[in-house]
């Protein structure tokens, strides 16, 4: 039957695809497999077809699993006497066969010769999906909905789909579920920028769709930018002590590209990350330092455009300021400083708290440890004055100088030492950083 059923396909002028095996049921003999499609190479899921044939009547039955063309790849059973409603059982692995769809072909035969037969498809896929990701609508937003749209032409079509959320510097957010669509080939969903339940604060985030197909491969698109951005209210924060053994180096200014550069350099010598709160005229003067940063998985915030002291200078302003650092970075490297927002000097008020929240960042970002490295203390000093004061979770100011940069290597080793591991603002929040409060 599945050689007559790729004959007329032929005669019509249709291609045959894998796809286009039918079924063919039988009152006298049913046949049915779990799961439909398989992956013989799996190991994590059911790596076999199980095969279940139930004759209706007495008689002997012929099993075979038939390709494309309807030649015979594997004979499960041949004349094998069968009982009234008594199922016959069968596994196929799989093994050495192409991906594609395979007829489950099976032939009763009664005592009075009367021939009935079933077909069964059923899929081999090895293959991960392909996943194209459609453009997000809106990449800009403040808070949304966002049309999220992916789909695939796998072989054995869409089990699921999903779109994970990360930061810009690949810290893990959660995941949206998109439904399959009725084809098995698509989804779509307008998502509400709601994680764990929880808004998604401003930033630039990287979204990726992931597709599992029903044989379990797996497949990724490419990630796409979302940008959010809206008011928020700002939370000062000076150390992060529930952040276990660990210490964030954090550096200012960025006025000297080699010196930045060195930076960089140095924590990725050392398989570790920091962060940067830059001026904003230095992140355009100094663009390929700033994409190094960006590209090592180091995290940036705001240090504003110009350095001011930011309490003298009335509430418009002190937004322009921050929302300069913004549009820097984003014109550089396509990443946003927020949700982190350093004030110069540390100083603020209620206008700068209020400023740095309608600019859209969450988090103002002081510190419990300054060595006051801008006086350029012998380097043996600037490492004692930190790792004296440094504790759990504590958050260090320094600046992206010469001297400073010179140390680092030294500063890493010796904070390694006390048992406090270098991270990241990123890394130490996790995926909290980016999501506001529940109910907000």
């Amino acid at each position: 039957m599945l050689a007559a059923s790729l004959i007329l396909a032929a005669l019509m002028g249709a291609p045959f695809s894998p796809r286009a095996v039918v079924p063919v049921t039988s009152a006298a003999v049913t046949a049915s497999v779990q799961p439909a499609a398989f992956n013989p190479s799996a190991m994590a899921r059911a790596h076999v077809a199980k095969i279940t044939i139930t004759p209706a009547t007495a008689g002997t039955a012929t099993t075979v699993i038939e390709n494309q063309t309807g030649a015979i790849v594997e004979t499960l059973g041949s004349a094998i006497p069968v009982v009234a409603a008594t199922p016959i059982e069968y596994t196929w692995a799989g093994t050495g066969v192409a991906d594609g769809v395979y007829g489950i072909h099976s032939t009763l035969t009664d005592a009075q010769g009367v021939v009935s037969e079933t077909v069964v498809p059923v899929t081999v896929d090895t293959t991960a999906p392909g996943v194209s990701f459609g453009a997000l609508r809106p990449a800009l937003t403040k808070r949304g909905p966002v049309a999220l749209r992916a789909s695939t032409d796998d072989l054995s079509g869409a089990a699921s789909i999903r779109v994970d959320v990360a930061s810009q510097t690949d810290v893990p957010i959660g995941s949206a579920d998109v439904a399959v669509g009725a084809d098995g080939t698509s989804g779509a969903t307008d998502w509400n920028l709601r994680l764990r339940k929880r808004l998604l604060l401003p930033g630039v985030y990287r979204l990726r769709a992931t597709i599992t197909d029903r044989a379990g491969n797996i497949g990724t698109s490419d990630a796409r930018l979302l940008r959010v951005d809206r008011a928020v209210t700002t939370r000062i924060i000076y150390s992060l002590p529930d952040a276990g053994n660990v210490i964030a180096l954090t550096f200012d200014d960025c006025g000297s590209n080699r010196d930045f550069q060195r930076i960089v350099s140095a924590f990725r010598a050392a398989k570790a990350q920091t962060t940067f709160f830059c001026n904003g005229v230095n992140v355009r003067d100094n663009t390929s330092a700033d994409r190094a940063a960006i590209a090592a998985g180091n995290t940036i915030g705001s240090h504003t455009w110009l350095h001011p002291q930011m309490p003298t200078l009335p509430y418009g302003e002190q937004v322009s300021q921050i929302r300069g650092d913004v549009d820097a970075w984003w014109k550089v490297a396509k990443v946003s400083p927020a949700p982190f927002f350093r004030p110069p000097y540390g100083l603020h008020n209620a206008t700068t708290l209020r400023a740095a929240g309608d600019a859209g960042f969450a988090w103002t970002v002081l510190w419990d440890v300054d060595p006051s490295d801008y006086l350029t203390p012998p380097p043996g000093e600037l490492v004692q004055r930190v790792v004296s004061k440094a504790r759990k979770g504590s958050i260090v100011v320094m600046h992206a100088n010469a001297n400073t940069a010179a140390t680092v290597p030294q500063l890493i080793r010796a904070v390694r030492a006390q048992g406090l591991e270098p991270k990241s603002l990123d890394q130490m929040f996790g995926a909290s950083a980016y999501l506001a409060p529940l109910g907000s």
